[in-house]
């Protein structure tokens, strides 16, 4: 695996012409794993938030042309990203539905929100930012919690176009608008 100091060298390197080069760059990044994003967010001038964002579709384009990403194994024996943003999900218990905005590689809420959440699923998987269909609510939610929405339909959301820039085949465009840190 790369050393994290590499990075800085590495994201520079992802705007080159050269195919090859572009493509020896996203496999370089892939190698991180899951734990790319918080390795970003260790450097001593991490990337902002539209550079991670646009990170992550590069390398689910590259890696998997964009569709749906399969399960990985992780170093700590989780599981990897099975949504992406732009994804329209259901929630299995509550059964909302709503659009994934941003992904954390595991939970990142504060011990008092994760202790107030009523299901606690496992914090070491990935966790979604998502806007439910028809209200005005954000959700964070579990990889576990959720499921694919093949309905097709959109979602009514009032920062939907804030996030996206249309909606395509069943799913959204992200746009490079950060989502809030």
């Amino acid at each position: 695996m790369l050393e994290q100091s590499q990075l800085p060298h590495l994201i520079k390197l992802l705007d080159d012409p050269t195919p090859t080069v572009r493509d020896t760059v996203l496999d370089a990044l892939a190698a991180f794993g899951p734990e790319l994003t918080i390795a970003l967010e260790q450097l001593p001038d991490p990337p902002d938030t539209g550079t991670v964002q646009r990170i992550n579709r590069m390398l689910a384009e590259h890696l998997w042309g964009g569709s749906l990403l399969p399960a990985v194994v992780t170093a700590g024996g989780g599981e990897g990203p099975c949504f992406r943003p732009g994804q329209v999900v259901r929630h299995k218990r509550y059964g909302y539905r709503g659009v994934v905005v941003e992904l954390d590689p595991v939970c990142r809420a504060d011990d008092t929100w994760y202790s107030a959440n009523q299901t606690q699923p496992e914090r070491e998987q990935p966790w979604y930012h998502v806007l439910v269909h028809e209200s005005m609510q954000v959700t964070y939610a579990a990889q576990t919690s959720l499921e694919a929405d093949d309905s097709g339909e959109e979602v009514v959301h009032p920062y939907v176009p804030y996030f996206f820039s249309e909606f395509k085949d069943g799913e959204y465009i992200r746009n490079h608008q950060p989502w809030p840190t």
